[in-house]
């Protein structure tokens, strides 16, 4: 596309190639189309089979490690709102107190304790980057593993400070309790990070939807489930359902958060509709190599409908944005229909009196094949062992025993008991969160913010500037850039 093109004209010439496509699907347009992601049908199936099955032991060898402290570094999560922890709780436990997920870590632990005769040990630390360079800079095996906030990962592998997860002998990412989503974060083949059943805050910092079921009835409303499954819930669907949901509730001519609106977002809300449609800020190439992909033809029509959807101010309002509104108050006090989040909202509205439901995020067209739902790239977690870490062999052996033993101890405890039982508001929902979970990606670009895009794209989402176009010919060559030097890092890392 030359410079100086309009973007509406841009988007009427995407328009036209995507109707001339016919029954091409969305999924055949996207080049970042390798994630092999189950479609919902699917995914629930595979769930429930799962589910069915004796429990899967992991291929270890009988060890006896003679009293070792395995020793976790954490980062401290310190947000504020919807988004506080003290310290992640999903790593150590001193005892079983009733609380679900506390005494399903202790389960766990003990287990994996008794079995290799070891103790476990975490580390919180509000300076963790800082921490762990002392740590490898010195030799000191004082860390054996790190949860890495997504923020912080780019200073943690550039900075030369993980083990490549190839050189941890026992570490079988083949197996279900390692989340394969995460070789998108992989350069030149080599890949420092992973995620898994041992964790729960990557669950929580999974994108989606939060609707008010009282509100959606009084509206007349028919409850998205059944559109979920029939593989029809998009971007028109959605909204179709917001057309109608604003009122000037109070009368007085002026929308506030007085008012019933339709959607809240926040300035990360459009990435993850970006996601949802199937794109990315950043792909890779056949050689695993990341290239900047946010301005192709498929990504600006995604951009394009959501646009059409986030920055219509009739029914939409963004908190993030200047006069935004507390898009939680209005949510839990009934004058919003639907909220975007993070999983870790379905926790923060527990007291809530009406009741609400779950949803996927939206697809682009009803072409698509998969959902897909973006792992916050700010919010989320991921592992790490650093590279002064000192026996690997120990090392693989205890995160796969802690990784397998997980599965059938903690994942239960956060997925079934937490969100379906307690929070949850209906079965309808535990099946949303089988879509939802089932479909996480994480985008390179979002995590290492290429350029700055992050905050760049961010910035012009709280202006609802749509010049996409104008953004990307302006500082496509400082992310190349930056992806070079990426590059080259990772090619000189072992």
């Amino acid at each position: 596309m030359k410079k100086f093109i309009s973007f509406m004209f841009i988007t009427a010439l995407i328009s036209n190639i995507l109707i001339s496509c016919g029954d091409k699907s969305a999924s055949e347009n996207v080049n970042n189309n390798d994630r092999n992601i189950p479609n919902a049908d699917n995914n629930q199936d595979s769930i429930t089979e799962d589910t069915a099955l004796a429990k899967i032991e992991p291929d270890l060898p009988d060890r006896d490690f003679e009293g070792y402290t395995f020793t976790f570094i954490a980062h401290r999560i310190d947000y504020q709102g919807d988004w506080t922890y003290d310290d992640p709780s999903e790593l150590v436990a001193e005892e079983e107190t009733g609380d679900t997920i506390i005494d399903a870590v202790y389960k766990r632990n003990m287990a994996i304790k008794e079995k290799y005769n070891i103790d476990i040990k975490m580390t919180p630390s509000l300076n963790e980057i800082s921490d762990m360079k002392k740590a490898v800079g010195a030799g000191d095996d004082i860390y054996d593993a790190s949860v890495i906030k997504n923020d912080l990962v780019p200073s943690a592998v550039t900075g030369n400070l993980l083990v490549n997860t190839n050189n941890l002998p026992y570490v079988d990412l083949h197996k279900p309790w390692w989340d394969p989503a995460v070789n998108s974060m992989s350069v030149d083949n080599k890949n420092y990070l992973l995620a898994g059943d041992m964790l729960i805050l990557d669950n929580a910092a999974t994108n989606g939807l939060l609707f008010n079921k009282d509100l959606m009835a009084n509206l007349g409303l028919e409850l998205p489930y059944n559109t979920v499954k029939e593989g029809k819930w998009t971007m028109d669907k959605l909204n179709e359902m917001l057309k109608n949901s604003a009122a000037d509730l109070n009368g007085d001519g002026v929308m506030d958060e007085n008012d019933r609106w339709g959607l809240g977002v926040f300035n990360d809300t459009m990435h993850a509709f970006l996601a949802a449609g199937g794109g990315a800020f950043a792909v890779k190439d056949e050689n695993d190599i990341p290239y900047m992909d946010f301005a192709s033809q498929k990504n600006l029509a995604v951009l394009d409908k959501a646009m059409g959807i986030l920055y219509n101010k009739d029914y939409v309002t963004n908190q993030q944005a200047p006069g935004g509104l507390n898009i939680r108050l209005m949510f839990e006090e009934n004058r919003l229909l639907f909220t975007w989040g993070r999983m870790h909202l379905v926790e923060y509205f527990r007291g809530m009196e009406s009741n609400f439901g779950i949803l996927p995020m939206p697809k682009y067209d009803e072409t698509q094949e998969n959902y897909y739902s973006l792992v916050n790239p700010y919010t989320g977690v991921l592992l790490g062992v650093p590279k002064s870490a000192g026996d690997l062999e120990r090392v693989s052996i205890i995160l796969e025993a802690l990784a397998a033993e997980s599965k059938y101890t903690l994942q239960p405890a956060y997925y079934d008991v937490v969100l379906q039982r307690k929070y949850v508001r209906d079965d309808e929902s535990s099946e949303m969160l089988d879509i939802i979970f089932g479909s996480r990606v994480y985008d390179i670009g979002g995590v290492y913010s290429f350029g700055n895009v992050n905050v760049d794209f961010y910035t012009l989402v709280s202006k609802y500037d749509t010049n996409i176009i104008s953004y990307y010919e302006k500082k496509i060559s400082q992310m190349e850039k930056a992806i070079d030097k990426i590059v080259e890092i990772f090619r000189e890392m072992d």
